[in-house]
Order: C-alpha cells, then sequence, then structure tokens
C-alpha cells in the first residue's frame, strides 16, 4: 500500500513538473552576463523580465502568462530567458543602463547587450507573444524603428510604430514636433495627426502648439471645438501648475478658459497645502473659497464627491457650518450625475444625516447598501450597515 502511494505521489510530482515545464524556462542563475554568452553561442537573444517584488501585475505575468505552452513555445525557441529583480542591489545598475522606470519591463537584448526591443505592462497572452515576435523582426522592432528614425524616416507609419513601442519616452514630444516641421499645410490637417498631436505634444511654447493656436477653428471644423477647447485647457494646466509666472501668456491665449484653469489648479493647489497641515484654519479656509469656485466647472461626480467627503471629515475641527452646506450640494451634485455609485451615495448620506436630515439620510445609505450588495462589494455592505445603524441612532 506505501509502494501504490508512494508510485501515485512520483507521478503526481511529474505531471506538477511537467505542467511547470511548459512556459517560459528562466536561467536559474539571475546573471545577465553569462545569459548574454549562452545566447551568443545559441544565436538568440536574451529576454529579461524586469520585475520588483511589491509589483502586482508582475505577479500576474508570473502566475498567469510565463507558465502557459504557447508563451513557452515561442519564448523558450527565441530567447535565453532572465528574471531580474531591478530593486536588488545588483541590478539597479542594469536597471539604470536600460533606463527601467515601470514594472513590468521585458527587456529583449542582443549577444552585445544592446537593447532591441522592449515592452511594459500587465498583458494577455497573445499579447505578449506579439510583443516578443515584433522583438524578433529586424525591419520592425525598436532598434530598427530608432535606427530609421535616427536617419530621417519621420514617416507617419515609422512615427505611429516607434510610439507605439515607446510611448512614455521622454522625447516623444520633440520627435513629434520634428515630424510636424516636415509636413506641408494641406497634408496636416487630417485625423491621424491629429491623434499624434492631442497624445504628445504638451509644449504650449513649441512651433506646433503655437500654429494649433492660430488655427484653433480650422482644427475645430474637422476635429470638433469640445476636442481642439480640453486640448487647450489640459495643456494650459500643466503649463501653469508647472509655473504660475506664465500666466499673462496663458491668459493671452483664451482669457475664459484660461479662468477655468487659474481656478481648478488653484484649488488642487490649495487642496495639497491644506493636506500637509489639517490643523491649518487659513489653509481650510482657502481651500474652501477655491472649491467653492471650481465647483461649479467640475462635472466628475468623483471629484465632487471627494470634495464633499473632505468637508465632512474635517469641518468640525474648524466649526464651519457653511462649508458643511456647500459639501451637501456637491454630494449631491456627484449623486445625481452617477446615482448607481454606492459610494458617492455614501458621502451624500452622510452629509444629509449631518445637516439634520436623517430621513432622508437613512434613505439614502439604504440605497448605497443596495447598490453595494448588488455590486458583491462586502466591505462596503458592513460599512455601509454599520452607518445604518448610527443613522437609527444604535450602537
Amino acid at each position: 500500500m506505501k509502494k501504490t502511494i508512494l508510485f501515485v505521489s512520483l507521478i503526481l510530482g511529474l505531471s506538477t513538473f511537467t505542467v511547470f515545464s511548459q512556459g517560459i524556462k528562466f536561467e536559474e542563475n539571475h546573471d545577465l552576463s553569462a545569459a548574454l554568452v549562452k545566447a551568443k553561442a545559441e544565436n538568440k537573444l536574451v529576454f529579461i523580465d524586469a520585475y520588483a517584488v511589491w509589483c502586482g501585475p508582475c505577479k500576474v505575468m508570473a502566475r498567469d502568462i510565463f507558465p502557459l505552452k504557447e508563451v513557452g513555445d515561442f519564448f523558450n525557441a527565441h530567447f535565453v530567458n532572465l528574471k531580474l529583480d531591478m530593486e536588488a542591489n545588483g541590478n539597479l545598475e542594469i536597471a539604470k543602463k536600460y533606463e527601467v522606470k515601470a514594472y513590468p519591463t521585458y527587456l529583449f537584448l542582443n549577444a552585445e547587450g544592446e537593447l532591441v526591443h522592449q515592452g511594459l505592462g500587465s498583458m494577455p497572452a497573445d499579447k505578449f507573444i506579439e510583443v516578443a515576435k515584433t522583438a524578433t523582426d529586424s525591419e520592425n522592432n525598436f532598434s530598427a524603428l530608432s535606427g530609421k528614425i535616427k536617419k530621417g524616416d519621420l514617416s507617419l507609419t515609422t512615427i505611429n510604430k516607434y510610439l507605439a513601442q515607446n510611448p512614455y519616452d521622454k522625447g516623444n514630444g520633440a520627435l513629434v514636433e520634428s515630424y510636424f516641421q516636415t509636413l506641408p499645410e494641406n497634408q496636416i490637417y487630417t485625423k491621424e495627426n491629429w491623434e499624434l498631436f492631442n497624445n504628445f505634444v504638451d509644449d504650449i511654447s513649441s512651433p506646433s502648439f503655437q500654429y494649433f493656436i492660430q488655427n484653433r477653428e480650422k482644427i475645430a471644423g474637422f476635429i470638433g471645438k469640445k476636442q481642439v477647447d480640453e486640448k487647450i485647457y489640459k495643456t494650459m494646466g500643466n503649463a501653469y501648475f508647472q509655473n504660475p509666472g506664465t500666466e499673462a501668456s496663458l491668459k493671452s491665449i483664451d482669457p475664459e478658459l484660461f479662468g477655468k484653469v487659474k481656478t481648478r489648479v488653484d484649488m488642487m493647489k490649495a487642496n495639497g497645502k491644506f493636506n500637509q497641515n489639517k490643523n491649518d484654519k487659513a489653509a481650510w479656509d482657502n481651500l474652501i473659497k477655491v472649491s467653492s469656485l471650481a465647483q461649479n466647472q467640475i462635472t466628475n461626480p468623483t471629484e465632487l464627491n471627494n470634495m464633499a467627503w473632505l468637508v465632512y471629515e474635517n469641518y468640525k475641527k474648524f466649526n464651519d457650518k457653511n462649508a458643511l452646506k456647500s459639501a451637501l450640494g456637491w454630494a449631491k451634485k456627484a449623486h445625481e450625475t452617477a446615482p448607481d455609485q454606492d459610494f458617492i451615495a455614501d458621502t451624500y448620506a452622510h452629509l444629509l444625516f449631518e445637516t439634520g436630515k436623517k430621513k432622508d439620510a437613512l434613505k439614502m445609505e439604504t440605497k448605497a447598501l443596495d447598490l453595494a450588495t448588488k455590486a458583491g462589494n462586502t466591505e462596503r455592505v458592513e460599512e455601509f450597515k454599520k452607518a445604518i445603524q448610527k443613522f437609527k441612532g444604535r450602537k
């Protein structure tokens, strides 16, 4: 009987090992130098899973994607595979050399240690394999596209492929700027060019942005006034937040739009200052003042909810009943905009309760509980049940 159990255990153990071994086979020595030597001998590239131990998406990839047979088949055939904790002492220089700034990052190196291709983030197996296939494509991988651009290829096709592979590089804005400088005016007004401009040009003093400002009505004619205004608003906001000294020049572009930008940025800064010291009465007064000015232009229900909840948590220490009244209005507006969000209904209920509207508060909190129950959010269900008991006057 013991022999039978042992035999079954061995089979089960072997089966488990076989399933695991179907995925990517990583080098056990975690040594990049050794991996490069092996890659040269086997005429392969080196694949590095650049991860951090705290990174959730890294764990998802290691658990759900790397062990898959189809993933292992491609990676084991084409790469020497290496897992490196980029925050471990021995790997900090590697992270610096290849400019690893987010996790997980996937690095593909040739046998000389030169970056050939890269990928970023958690993704499904088919997309992950696609990234790896592109790494082996000497015409379309990152290295090839970089080479084409350095030689003067600024075609839309090359630019788009490069940006898709390298979306967060600080030099992308300058690259897109160079692309626009090559275009005659009759080729500028396309949706493809608008997407490039909207996603990558954020320097308000750049030639492309100045051209955009000067021709905003023409651009709005084919892309829409709302999108044009949103682009100006966002870019103005970033410029003013980073440098308040730009106020005069920004205001000259569009006084009405800048007025909204200034109010919003002032609110963000006031919020940050109050959060540094939540007992500062002057910071509180300033925050409530600028928030009251900003709330008319804020339509995002989560933002309104957060403003209202901040007041709920802090108004008592300053005995600020006027702020409480304002917060009730913000919470109401948030709930009317997003009536199916349980946490927003909960905030509204608490503010109703604080302003003496106990029956309305109980009704709203019951709605929040129903929404949380339907969503299966057990943590909020328990939290909202306690709030209902509080509103009923029980502990």
